[in-house]
């Protein structure tokens, strides 16, 4: 039996037989085997990923006081060399666990932008 031969009958609405029912079983367990695989590497990856970047949450969580402070202060208050379109996603952990908080502040010259407070 070959994925073909299965696919052809489900197609032409023959009867479907045991081995048509065994083969397509076998396929499903395939599939969820595959899964596991990709959700374990997914997990380890994110793991990693998360190694990586807790240096860097730590050094811009000590910058944060209760004066807001915009991305690119926070950078460079920390001494860090990034982008200032990372911070949120960096704060992120830190937002939803109630730490630091997002408010708005004017700068001169520039208007309104994002600053970060400790909560």
């Amino acid at each position: 039996m070959t994925k073909r031969e299965l696919y052809t009958a489900i197609v032409n609405g023959t009867e479907i037989t045991e081995e048509m029912r065994a083969f397509a079983g076998k396929l499903i367990e395939g599939l969820d085997h595959t899964n596991e695989l990709r959700k374990a590497s997914a997990a380890k990856n994110a793991a990693e990923k998360e190694t990586k970047k807790a240096p860097k949450r730590e050094a811009i969580f000590a910058c944060i006081t209760d004066e807001p402070k915009t991305a690119t202060t926070l950078i460079a208050e920390a001494g860090l060399e990034m982008k200032p379109q990372a911070i949120p996603s960096l704060l992120k952990p830190l937002m939803e666990t109630g730490f630091v908080a997002k408010t708005e502040i004017k700068v001169p010259d520039k208007g309104k932008q994002v600053g970060y407070v400790r909560a």
